[in-house]
């Protein structure tokens, strides 16, 4: 999906608080038409390849740099994400240990549906009151319909158990028709401020975002699909870009 450049704003469910002001206006991530190239369907995500059994406390700054850049990369290669999508995994029954496991299961099943035509990045976050859970910013193609139905098949397939409402919450993200437009911008910067936020303190007052503690997790952190990856991007898979910070904007609880 090309981006057109148009003034029209598109308006959609996941939008920058107007709560936000005029912060969001100094972010400098690009708008406006580039070129788009070809890319092979993705095959799986990469990432940092953290010791299954190693635990963390915080996304760091190059982790937290890193998902930034990627969340760009899809966007230049017309794949926007447009889709903002929480599992609790100790909600559907899965323990910590377990949870990179269900990540990766429920990751291939977002990739067989979509055929590999898609781009994310994920982070996974241990709270109190939420207990382990996974964040994914993901593109879902104009030709597929997401629906919940799809989503707790999905979930019972890896957890073998019944699905409880509000395991699953999702949201589009506004103004992934026009990705080169104002309206996109803001609302990337706003759900990427969101998802980082579990940053380390130091690393997310350099990116000026709120902080909220993301918990102990064992195992890998955070992600992306292959396609956004720092490997496609050292290789000129795609255009490198160095991401700007997302705005300082209060944290939203979804």
């Amino acid at each position: 999906m090309a981006g057109a450049c148009k003034n029209r704003l598109e308006t959609g469910t996941y939008r920058a608080s107007a709560q936000t002001g005029t912060a969001l206006a100094n972010i400098p991530i690009p708008i406006g038409c580039a070129p788009s190239p070809r890319i092979s369907a993705v095959s799986g995500h990469g990432g940092a390849r953290n010791s299954a059994s190693r635990p963390s406390d915080y996304l760091t700054l190059g982790q937290a740099r890193s998902l930034i850049d990627a969340a760009l990369a899809a966007r230049n290669i017309a794949r926007p994400f447009n889709r903002h999508i929480t599992v609790h995994w100790e909600a559907a029954g899965v323990p910590d240990g377990e949870a990179m496991a269900a990540t990766t299961a429920f990751l291939k099943c977002l990739r067989d549906w979509t055929g590999g035509r898609t781009a994310y990045v994920w982070v996974r976050e241990n709270g109190d009151g939420k207990g382990s859970h996974l964040h994914i910013l993901a593109h879902v193609p104009l030709v597929k319909t997401w629906h919940f139905a799809l989503a707790r098949r999905w979930l019972g397939r890896i957890t073998g158990k019944p699905y409880r409402a509000g395991i699953i919450r999702t949201r589009p993200i506004a103004g992934a028709g026009e990705p080169d437009g104002a309206a996109y911008s803001a609302n990337l910067q706003a759900v990427l401020a969101y998802v980082l936020k579990g940053a380390e303190p130091d690393a997310a007052a350099a990116l000026g975002i709120g902080h909220e503690a993301g918990g102990r997790i064992i195992g890998k952190r955070c992600g992306t699909s292959r396609n956004i990856g720092a490997k496609a991007r050292r290789r000129g898979i795609l255009p490198q870009v160095r991401a700007p910070a997302p705005a300082r904007i209060p944290s939203e609880r979804i």
